[in-house]
């Protein structure tokens, strides 16, 4: 389902200053600086919403948008009633750019109003300047006023990414990719039910379906499955585990994933994936890519560590050559235990609450699948309000309707790649990355 949140902005002329009429992005190159904006009571969200303002004007090409240090080091909060000259000795003597947007910001409760003026001195004899106002009363304030000041700026409808009914469900699929997504056939294709957290269970009309609860006790629950991965618990002959509904229960904490068995994947291509719940809210079908990565690992999972009846503190004396070969003896005999997770989409089914709903969503939203996945892996995600969640008739499909191979469409967020490089190296050299490191 489609949550649309439909707000108002109301753009109006300060008196005396007349709007631009100049179309958005007449002229040379914007050069943008967007000042801290002036909350007075609350700095921080005026920082805030200039943020969220460069951001989303960085996303156009066309649009040189200055860092927030180097605007901080220039100068602190501007309001809508600063010195228009300053500002503009600022813009030609200090900064170098040819758009400037200040203001006031006025947070009271949940309800926002910014006063923006938007400065443009590009390739004119006199600057031109407009005040715009915008208000919103939602609890995403900041990005819906955001997305109005650049749609301002630009004089362009903002971007909207693919939102879930954008595309009508096909009415006929092929085959399905995975096995078993009816649970018809016990647990083939799938994990085996714990009889804790998970069950098959036969519902009426519907068959088997997959049964879930979450409102279960953690520590035992972890203790239990850590038993069950190294062979040393028997489904059939499940321990009890209290009942728990708080937030330090399974579904406060952790959540209950139920896995499918390794579909082999395409690159290029468009899936389909279907699924029909009954819960309590808190509901999420992932689909995760995978590809096998041995060489970036340097220790042995857990379960190969207790096949081989060796312990952690064992393997870490080994010196480095034998750790080396029992890593490559062991991704040689068993490879898809080193597989890295490369991908992820998931399925939203939040609104089946109490009720059966029928869930369909095709992915990539944009373009082809990444070339690096080379497997694919439904995992059914279950977790908080605390309780019981059905599942049943959980499919993946090809898009019927793709002709051709499509390229990956990238991120549009200028940098992302590149950050995500440095993380991989930070991390490989044991370092912790820069954006998780914690800023007081």
């Amino acid at each position: 389902m489609v949550i649309a949140v439909c707000t108002a902005l109301a753009v109006n002329a300060a008196a005396g200053e007349a709007p631009s009429t100049r179309p958005a992005g007449a002229g040379p190159k914007a050069h943008v600086v967007v000042f801290d904006f002036e909350c007075e009571g609350n700095a921080v969200y005026g920082r805030q919403l200039a943020d969220s303002v460069r951001l989303k004007l960085r996303r156009h090409g066309d649009y040189f948008v200055l860092d927030r240090l180097s605007t901080q080091e220039a100068s602190g909060p501007i309001g809508l009633k600063s010195d228009r000259d300053k500002v503009l000795d600022l813009m030609k003597r200090r900064l170098g750019v040819n758009l400037a947007i200040y203001g006031t910001v006025q947070k009271l409760g949940e309800s926002v109003r910014a006063e923006v003026y938007i400065l443009d001195i590009r390739g004119v004899a006199e600057p031109e300047g407009a005040v715009r106002v915008f208000s919103d009363e939602t609890e995403r304030a900041r990005g819906v006023i955001a997305t109005g000041i650049v749609e301002a700026v630009t004089g362009r409808p903002a971007w909207v990414p693919p939102q879930y009914g954008d595309e009508p469900e096909p009415k006929e699929f092929g085959k399905a990719l995975n096995i078993n997504g009816d649970f018809e056939k016990a647990h083939a294709g799938w994990d085996e039910p714990d009889n804790v957290s998970t069950f098959l269970v036969a519902a009426g009309g519907r068959g088997t379906i997959l049964r879930v609860r979450t409102d279960l006790a953690r520590d035992p629950w972890l203790a239990y499955r850590k038993a069950l991965r190294l062979g040393k618990a028997d489904p059939s002959r499940p321990p009890k585990i209290a009942r728990d509904t708080s937030y330090g229960s399974v579904a406060g904490l952790e959540g209950v994933h139920f896995r499918s068995a390794w579909i082999k994947a395409t690159p290029g291509r468009r899936y389909w994936l279907v699924a029909d719940h009954n819960g309590q809210g808190g509901a999420k079908v992932f689909v995760k890519g995978f590809r096998r990565t041995p060489a970036a690992f340097d220790g042995l999972p857990e379960s190969a560590l207790a096949a081989l009846g060796i312990a952690p503190e064992q393997f870490a004396e080994l010196s480095g050559d034998e750790r080396k070969k029992l890593i490559e003896t062991d991704a040689k005999k068993n490879p898809m235990r080193y597989m890295r997770e490369c991908y992820r989409w998931y399925l939203n089914c939040k609104e089946a609450k109490g009720e059966w709903m029928h869930f369909a969503a095709p992915f990539p939203p944009r373009g082809g699948l990444p070339v690096d996945v080379e497997y694919l892996q439904i995992q059914i995600y279950s977790y908080w309000p605390p309780g019981e969640y059905l599942w049943d008739n959980v499919h993946l499909y090809l898009d019927p309707t793709q002709e051709d191979l499509l390229p990956e469409e990238p991120a549009r967020t200028p940098g992302f790649k590149r950050r995500k490089e440095l993380t991989e190296q930070e991390l490989r050299k044991g370092r912790k990355p820069p954006d998780t490191q914690t800023h007081e």
